[in-house]
């Protein structure tokens, strides 16, 4: 047995417990001191918010920058009386005209789109023209002022709704849904460039992919579109289908700058919207985007110099003979260049260049074409 007293033990365990707490709050310090540093010297979280309304503001400077496919009625809700002449994207340069208007005016407007006026730069005006940096301006009252500013330094109320109002509905629709139209992220997608069979001795034929612009089902702002359109039609899906194609081929004109251009113009189905003109790819691209917001079946054609919808005949008579038959199924030609086209009923003239096809796809596989009379699976580039 030791020689030292029960009062020597207690003091040395009294001792050893001192030092355990004094080693365990040292490690609590320094694990607090790492997390600090680490906290300190690592990036921020992202900023989602932020990043959304980057991508909405980009998306709205490409889109404003052509006006063929966003329209006067989006830049006037959008920026007013300003327009976006050009968007040099890989600088991030945008270039805006102003009318001639009263100085207070002007300066208005700079205020509510421009974060920094510091970061403009403004032409130099010589004889009536305005120049800056490659370009030039011809003045004239409704483009007299020509300026540029980045564009994170261009302004933007991201959570603004537009709206166009047609003869019984309105199409409205928040720039994030445009954005998100605008990207694609709501469209088939796919191969752009379909080949034609090759002929001897003709050189290779190409012609544009249709159905990839066309909208997914669940679109938000066309989902608005058909509520407002159907509201009255009830349940009968004749009825609803005839309804649709009465608006495309109402209230939507037919473009004949766009049918006689150079290249083929694509367009979303808000874009067409927001025009409200068309040719016939594209009204067939906005019904084909309606129809499939209803859950219906429908196929694309593709005739000479022109493209159509077809629907299962249904409960549709027949009596014009624009009908068509595919996977031993009759199909009934929906027209949309026509304005009040009413489908197994109006006559056409031409009517063999609507019922001679020669390629037909349904957009939920927008890389699959088949030649109509071959069947054949048509290649892209």
């Amino acid at each position: 047995m030791s020689a030292g007293s029960i009062f020597e033990s207690e003091e040395k365990s009294g001792s050893n417990v001192k030092m355990i707490l004094i080693a365990a709050s040292a490690f609590i310090v320094l694990l607090a001191a790492g997390y600090t540093a680490y906290w300190i010297s690592s990036p921020p979280p992202p900023d989602f918010d932020a990043i959304n309304a980057a991508e909405i503001r980009e998306s709205m400077v490409l889109l404003l920058a052509q006006p063929s496919f966003s329209g006067d009625e989006l830049r006037e809700q959008v920026l007013g009386k300003g327009r976006i002449a050009k968007y040099a994207w890989r600088e991030k340069q945008v270039y805006f005209t102003f009318p001639e208007t009263d100085e207070a005016e002007f300066q208005e407007f700079l205020g509510k789109h421009i974060s920094d006026v510091s970061k403009v730069n403004f032409g130099n005006t010589m004889d009536g023209i305005v120049k800056l940096d490659q370009y030039e301006l011809n003045q004239s009252p409704v483009a007299f002022r020509f300026f540029k500013t980045t564009t994170d330094n261009f302004k933007l109320d991201t959570k603004q709704t537009i709206s166009f109002p047609f003869g019984s509905v309105n199409y409205t629709l928040s720039l994030a849904e445009l954005k998100n139209l605008s990207n694609n992220s709501q469209l088939y997608g796919g191969r752009l460039v379909a080949k034609m069979p090759e002929k001897r001795d003709e050189p290779q034929m190409v012609f544009a992919n249709h159905g990839i612009m066309v909208t997914k089902p669940g679109e938000p702002s066309l989902k608005r579109l058909i509520d407002d359109l159907l509201k009255d039609v009830g349940d009968n899906r004749e009825a609803r289908i005839q309804r649709l194609v009465d608006f495309v081929s109402t209230e939507i004109a037919y473009s004949y700058s766009e049918a006689t251009s150079g290249r083929e113009k694509l367009k979303r189905a808000n874009e067409t919207l927001m025009t409200r003109s068309a040719d016939c790819s594209n009204k067939t691209i906005l019904l084909a985007s309606l129809l499939e917001q209803i859950g219906e079946e429908y196929i694309l054609l593709y005739c000479p110099q022109h493209i159509t919808v077809a629907i299962p005949q249904g409960n549709f008579v027949d009596e014009n003979n624009l009908d068509f038959t595919w996977e031993q199924k009759p199909w009934l030609i929906a027209e949309t260049t026509a304005p009040g086209f009413q489908i197994g009923k109006s006559r056409v003239q031409e009517a063999n260049r609507l019922t001679h096809v020669s390629y037909i796809q349904d957009p939920k596989n927008a890389n699959v074409i088949h030649d109509a009379q071959s069947y054949r699976i048509l290649d892209f580039f």
